[in-house]
């Protein structure tokens, strides 16, 4: 349920990963910074694509070689249970604030293209659309069932299947947008002055350079994207993992950041928070407007579902199976997972409807991402490489973090003329990522060059790195990525047979363009099943031989 005993494809892991992090939110956040500054979102976004490579190089192979099955086992030996305990429910009490914005995020978008009568329950009684409480609560409910009843084999394999989706159908909105605003140039001339330059107010260049390091940190060693590198077969499987999710990153938001920088050609006056979806309701045939939502769903339901299979298998593994219940059977032990992965979801539902009072998804997750990401996950990855730091260190990395912090955010709502104070306003974004990198880097160095002992659970863990590992094998992997890779085939063929069908309800000028994407993708499905065919008729052949 938690761990698919390292039988992920590397690429289904990378493509999983990805999804996690391109959650309903890089619609919402990231699309409003697109619509509000340009191109300024295509750098932020890139720089996890090249955090990505970083972590490939320094991170994911060693994760990988420590022949463990979960995050939560690796801190339990290299710190002691009460780490496990702190990151389980401090560390999930982060996440859940930012997997409830992420389906708030999910909710803003759907809430915007329902429209409902005004006696209706469902409505919205100011915009008279369907409520973004209803919708938080329906969708939540919906996105619980598969990772409470499938684990992390469902979250994996739906994760592939709806990239797909999600990235065919957002390939329709760039060029059909461009040909509204008539062109390429006229776009080029219609967009503000700055909108063309990779950063742009608070977003400045040494911010990306924090943002990479902040990533960095995050993608080695937040725990959903840890346990993609557990779920393959081998170190070097890890770090090609690593590599995928790198490039999708660097490519892909060169398309994803299009549509609300084209829109606000037109619509100058729309809410960023919806620009995006608003540019795709704006130019999409229909049909593909829905196809669209469901993508979005599945991708909020990706970032979510990982981030429950993740927290519910600490509180499965290290608080009843090591604590409550150490003799427990193996269905019990399962119950209590998807009992876990039911409560999660509820809390996160609850914290997605207060969204809007704690200041909106982009200040949420800016400020948890810049402030407190390194503080919780550094130790994590200091502990694999250095071996004087013990325990208390988890807790001085985060506690006086947490404290600069509280006193940064206390700070913005001093009003001052002081130079300091009006320095910190101007680069208030670039302030927060360097406190939340200098100062848990700081405290773990002091700790580290402070102490005089080696910590015993490095010994333990170096052990497991120094010990023999399984060496992979070609054949076996190919063996591993052929259901998954099966299932994506013949999902992206049903996707094109839809597609198909919905030339039938478009008009002139969208039927081409569907029709080539339709045959596009028909094409992509005949070669993954006809590929799959011919390794599986050259094996028989082989082993006939022999």
């Amino acid at each position: 349920m938690f761990a698919v005993r390292k039988q992920s494809p590397w690429w289904l892991s990378g493509l999983s990963a990805f999804m996690s992090a391109f959650s309903a939110g890089t619609f919402v956040v990231w699309g409003g910074i697109a619509y509000k500054q340009g191109l300024v979102a295509v750098s932020i976004l890139m720089c996890s694509g090249i955090a990505s490579f970083l972590v490939g190089k320094f991170f994911a192979k060693k994760w990988a070689s420590l022949n463990i099955s979960t995050v939560g086992e690796y801190v339990s030996i290299r710190f002691g249970q009460g780490a496990v305990q702190f990151y389980t429910w401090v560390g999930m009490l982060f996440k859940i604030i930012a997997m409830g914005v992420a389906l708030y995020s999910f909710a803003v978008v759907v809430s915007s293209l329902i429209p409902l009568s005004a006696d209706n329950w469902l409505a919205d009684p100011v915009t008279h659309k369907l409520s973004i409480p209803y919708t938080i609560i329906i969708s939540g409910f919906l996105m619980l069932m598969y990772a409470v009843s499938g684990g992390l084999w469902a979250v994996l394999i739906i994760d592939a299947v709806q990239f797909v989706v999600l990235t065919m159908t957002v390939l329709f909105v760039v060029p059909l947008s461009i040909q509204k605003v008539g062109g390429v140039t006229s776009l080029i001339d219609h967009l503000p002055e700055t909108f063309l330059s990779p950063v742009s107010g608070n977003f400045t260049w040494l911010f990306l350079i924090g943002w990479v390091i902040v990533h960095t940190f995050k993608l080695g060693g937040e725990w959903v994207f840890v346990q993609r590198f557990l779920a393959v077969s081998s170190p070097e499987n890890a770090r090609k993992s690593s590599n995928l999710f790198g490039w999708l990153y660097i490519i892909s938001p060169i398309i994803w950041m299009l549509p609300p920088i084209i829109y606000r050609v037109s619509h100058p006056d729309a809410a960023p928070e919806q620009a995006y979806i608003l540019a795709c309701a704006w130019v999409l045939p229909p049909g593909l407007m829905g196809l669209l939502v469901a993508a979005m769903f599945s991708s909020a339901a990706s970032y979510i579902d990982g981030e429950i299979n993740v927290y519910a298998a600490a509180i499965t593994n290290s608080v009843y199976k090591d604590i409550i219940a150490p003799n427990a059977s193996e269905k019990s032990v399962v119950f209590v997972g998807r009992l876990s992965s039911l409560v999660i979801g509820l809390l996160i539902m609850a914290i997605a409807v207060c969204v809007p009072y704690f200041g909106g998804a982009e200040q949420i997750i800016l400020t948890v991402t810049g402030l407190l990401v390194v503080a919780m996950v550094l130790p994590m990855l200091w502990g694999l490489y250095f071996g004087k730091i013990k325990q208390s260190s988890i807790w001085w990395s985060t506690g006086i973090t947490v404290m600069v912090s509280l006193f940064l955010k206390m700070a913005i709502s001093i009003k001052s003329d002081n130079f300091i104070m009006s320095l910190y306003y101007a680069n208030s974004q670039l302030f927060e990522v360097a406190v939340g990198v200098f100062v848990p880097l700081i405290v773990l160095a002091v700790m580290e060059f402070g102490s005089k002992t080696v910590d015993p659970g490095f010994k333990e863990i170096q052990e497991k790195l120094n010990s023999k590992q399984a060496i992979s094998n070609s054949e076996e992997d190919h063996q591993l990525a052929i259901f998954p890779a099966r299932l994506l085939g013949f999902s992206i063929g049903v996707l094109a047979v839809i597609m198909f069908g919905l030339m039938l309800f478009t008009t002139d000028s969208s039927r081409t363009l569907i029709g080539v994407f339709s045959a596009v993708l028909f094409i992509l499905s005949t070669i993954i099943l006809l590929s799959l065919k011919v390794k599986k008729s050259k094996k028989i052949i082989s082993t006939n031989s022999i």
